[in-house]
């Protein structure tokens, strides 16, 4: 079995567990959440799994097994007996990391760890949040969380499409004044009262955006000067003006997207476009039930 086809699932079946994943971790309730645990857990096991099969394919399994075998003979090991196992322990993993780094090899396992450490990075987030919103919670007087009904109840007319009376303005300015007044020490401020799809990402992240795109097209025109894929886009594109709806194009078309998903998952740009798309998701989350959200400095 070749390094690139051990444990290497579809690219959308990867998308769809991290995306489960995501949501399942915004929407839990707490951070111990049995739920969120359980999933994480399976993660992890399947993750050891396709580990413990990696190590077979690399040839590094009886390796392991006799350095565990050593130090259970030696749990108290001497100065020198503890620099040689150290030393055997740092080959086998530079070794597993060679392997490792090769381009399209061990795909699955790549992906498996990419994901949990979108996960970790998730959990944090929310950890995170779920506790500034705790201090903040308690800081707030009766007053203060009146002036965020006064909020809720502005934003809920807009999103059924009901426009603010004279009054009901002038409260919500002179309640989102005194808020960010209150939320400025916590480097905080209100996000306004507008719908989900019409939050654009802040700047920066728009710039960041772009960059990654640009990066991407460039290494798909790599993959596919690489992988020799340019006779097949020219066949694509010569069935398409045939039909472009036939058995053929579609098939063509699935090829391609496997073999460029193939290689692009293992690049660091997947990890750093999952990182843009969190803190996207972070800086458009709004108040929601009466409580204060937090995320990316803003509430």
């Amino acid at each position: 079995m070749r390094a690139s086809e051990v444990n290497a699932p579809k690219f959308a079946d990867i998308e769809s567990e991290l995306d489960d994943l995501r949501k399942t971790i915004l929407k839990a309730k707490g951070p111990s959440d049995p739920i969120t645990n359980k999933k994480i857990e399976k993660l992890e096991e399947d993750l050891d799994q396709e580990m413990t099969k990696a190590f077979i394919s690399m040839g590094l399994i009886d390796q392991i097994k006799s350095l565990n075998l050593e130090l259970a003979r030696s749990p108290n090991p001497d100065q020198a007996s503890n620099r040689r196992l150290k030393e055997k322990a740092d080959k086998i993993v530079q070794e597993f990391k060679r392997n490792l780094s090769q381009p399209g090899a061990y795909i699955g396992l790549k992906q498996k760890l990419q994901t949990l450490n979108m996960v970790s990075r998730l959990l944090e987030l929310k950890e995170n949040s779920e506790k500034l919103k705790s201090e903040l919670n308690q800081k707030l007087s009766a007053d203060i969380k009146a002036k965020m009904e006064t909020l809720k109840m502005a934003r809920e007319k807009l999103l059924t499409g009901d426009p603010l009376d004279e009054n009901l303005e002038q409260e919500v300015e002179v309640a989102k004044e005194e808020l960010e007044q209150v939320l400025l020490p916590a480097n905080l401020h209100v996000v306004g009262t507008t719908k989900r799809e019409n939050v654009n990402p802040p700047h920066e992240l728009r710039e960041e955006m772009l960059k990654i795109n640009r990066e991407i097209k460039k290494e798909i025109k790599k993959v596919v000067d690489e992988k020799g894929l340019g006779w097949k886009i020219d066949e694509l594109k010569a069935e398409a003006v045939k039909d472009s709806t036939s058995e053929k194009v579609q098939k063509l078309e699935a090829e391609l997207k496997e073999v460029i998903a193939a290689a692009l998952s293992a690049s660091p740009l997947r990890d750093r476009l999952d990182n843009l798309r969190l803190q996207h998701e972070s800086s458009v989350k709004e108040v929601v039930e009466g409580n204060i959200g937090a995320d990316n400095g803003r509430v």
